[in-house]
């Protein structure tokens, strides 16, 4: 946070002191509420650089900036300015509810930092491999070397802690004990339980079979939904607990009661997941390929919210092993630089230069394999930006679809370091690849630029 936007704003209200409540509205915007209207400091010249809409109603006076991120609402919240007292402020303007994909873009937005940092790390070892196989030079050594692997495994921790990290974020979103939260999100891959659910045998927890992918059960939207729940509980618990276990029922029964219940839930569905996705997919790309890939490219982010997209793995491998080439491979490429393109649009209309940073560097990652902060730091902020990165997926897998775009083997990651895996000896594949990936690129681009737009205008 900008410490100089901070100390200007103080100013313009004549104090910290002065300060009565800060609220962090649905348009993207954070209040402050005055206590004495007299104590506001019009004298300064820092108005016109904060661009603060500055509204006086009888005793009342509020001050309103951008704050597309909420970090300056948190950092005031932080230093312990305007906690919440007294009446709420006024509805002065419209407002819209909170959507489902806002509140998850809220509880990866303090993950971001960690993951853009992990997500450089890997598109520098990414590029690294991708010269070391076309070099000349065998310097597969390096590949091999102790001091590679571990830069690895640094790159990959995030993404394997990410179910603890998002558990944590969530928790303290909902103000809930954010250590029992940790230890939920870390329950799916502690290793007796990946040990049991990846084995050869079926596995019943109380009668109820489990499916045996445990990437399924720790997909971001299980890991919030499951915190919410247990943050319900936990208020529920502590309300009726006697003083003597306070603090100590509320965790044994979010331990005892719903972490077997999210299993036996969860269980079933993935159970049915596993024997009907493939098939779906499957019976798609065969009876009718063009509209099954157009699908896929819509829905593909979609499915990456819910883990849905681990089920087609098997399938691309089952497609190499028969046809000889994948044509779901070119999906997820598809998909991620429609991410891309609604992320660079969303950061062209903000007007705050911390987002649009966050906005630039998401795009660039997005187009290099890793859509995690686009998808939710950026997109998801605006609904009007997911729908068009799904609207432009759909556009893009439409062309790869008509045109029979395939990937001849695997190994890919959705980046556009990828691109060897489309060289196609005597056909125009490649050139098709990148003509579907500018549709999409532009297709998303062009429609979130255009709907923030047009929601401003009506705002």
């Amino acid at each position: 946070m900008n410490d100089n936007r901070i100390e200007q704003l103080l100013n313009l209200a004549g104090g910290q002191e002065n300060i009565r409540l800060v609220q962090h509205d649905d348009v993207n915007t954070t209040t402050v509420t005055l206590r004495n209207r007299k104590g506001l400091n019009l004298s300064l010249p820092v108005v016109s650089n904060l661009d603060a809409d500055i509204r006086i109603t009888g005793d009342q006076c509020y001050i309103t900036l951008e704050d597309e991120c909420s970090q300056l609402y948190h950092t005031l919240q932080a230093m312990g300015v305007g906690k919440a007292e007294g009446d709420a402020l006024p509805e002065t303007r419209r407002t819209r509810k909170k959507s489902w994909l806002y509140f998850i873009s809220d509880v990866f937005r303090p993950l971001m930092p960690a993951i853009l940092g992990a997500a450089v790390l890997k598109i520098v070892l990414a590029i690294i491999t991708l010269f070391n196989v076309y070099s000349s030079t065998d310097s597969s050594s390096l590949l091999d070397s102790q001091t590679f692997l571990i830069f690895k495994s640094i790159g990959d921790s995030v993404y394997y802690l990410l179910p603890i990290l998002v558990a944590i974020s969530t928790a303290y979103r909902l103000k809930s004990n954010v250590y029992v939260a940790a230890a939920i999100g870390g329950l799916m891959f502690y290793p007796q339980m990946t040990a049991l659910l990846s084995g050869e045998e079926d596995v019943h927890f109380m009668g109820l079979p489990i499916v045996s992918q445990t990437l399924f059960f720790s997909a971001s939207i299980w890991v919030i939904l499951a915190i919410c729940a247990a943050s319900y509980l936990e208020r529920v618990v502590e309300r009726i607990s006697p003083r003597a276990f306070k603090g100590i029922l509320a965790p044994l029964l979010t331990f005892l009661i719903l972490v077997p219940l999210v299993l036996m839930i969860l269980g079933p569905i993935g159970t049915w997941i596993d024997q009907q996705l493939p098939d779906v997919v499957d019976s798609l790309l065969n009876d009718a390929p063009t509209v099954g890939i157009m699908l896929l490219g819509a829905v593909y982010s979609l499915m990456m919210i819910a883990g849905l997209h681990y089920w087609l793995l098997p399938v691309m491998i089952n497609e190499l092993m028969v046809n000889g080439f994948s044509l779901i491979i070119p999906v997820m490429l598809v998909a991620f630089v429609a991410q891309a393109g609604a992320s660079l649009a969303t950061g062209l209309r903000s007007n705050q230069l911390e987002f649009r940073k966050l906005a630039f560097w998401a795009t660039g990652t997005a187009l290099l394999g890793t859509p995690e902060p686009a998808m939710y730091a950026v997109n998801m902020r605006k609904r009007d930006s997911f729908y068009s990165a799904l609207l432009g997926g759909a556009a893009g897998g439409l062309y790869f679809g008509l045109l029979s775009v395939k990937a001849v083997a695997l190994g890919g990651s959705g980046s556009l370091l990828d691109f060897p895996l489309f060289m196609e000896a005597g056909s125009l594949n490649l050139l098709h690849v990148c003509v579907g990936l500018i549709i999409s690129f532009c297709v998303s681009g062009v429609f979130t630029y255009w709907m923030i737009g047009k929601e401003r205008k009506h705002a």
